[in-house]
């Protein structure tokens, strides 16, 4: 028998859900950045999607209509702004990930965000590769054991980064 489906969401039920996720991890409070919210608004659902970082809703009857991926990645993309992570790098730590890994960024909020003592600023290291590629990770990471599994999604990357270059040459 296959899980039920949840009934996709209006903009209103999406921003809703959204906050009492995130009031759930404790981000309602504070945001590093006075000019961002820590919680979202219809405008600032359709601002992300106009930039891409989130997909398009499906269109019925003339009404955008959003389901769980989207409620995914409007919270996965406030918790990185609540780290005080810019959105062109939200976009990039975000881009092309699955469900589960949104939903792995969400699940591992850092305690402290649960105990109201606010996020800590996130520090980010660059190293550069060519000229015009660097790669950047959080201050700290380090492979967890999988490095064959990193491997294979740099080279999709690359990959997807190559595809869009040699498009880009074809128009």
């Amino acid at each position: 028998m296959a899980p039920e489906r949840r009934p996709d969401l209006s903009i209103d039920e999406l921003v809703s859900e959204v906050q009492q996720r995130l009031r759930r991890l404790g981000l309602e409070d504070d945001a590093p950045d006075g000019r961002v919210s820590p919680l979202p608004d219809p405008r600032t659902v359709r601002y992300y999607t106009t930039l891409g970082l989130m997909d398009r809703p499906r269109i019925v009857d003339r009404e955008a209509r959003y389901t769980e991926r989207h409620v995914r990645q409007l919270a996965a993309i406030k918790r990185l702004q609540a780290e005080g992570v810019r959105l062109a790098d939200v976009q990039r730590q975000l881009y092309g990930r699955s469900d589960a890994e949104l939903q792995q960024l969400l699940a591992t909020a850092p305690a402290s965000w649960r105990r109201g003592s606010g996020p800590t600023p996130v520090v980010w290291r660059e190293v550069p590769i060519v000229p015009g590629l660097k790669l950047s990770a959080v201050e700290g990471w380090a492979v967890d054991g999988d490095s064959d599994g990193l491997i294979h999604r740099i080279r999709e990357a690359l990959a997807a980064l190559s595809a869009r270059h040699a498009e880009k040459g074809r128009q």
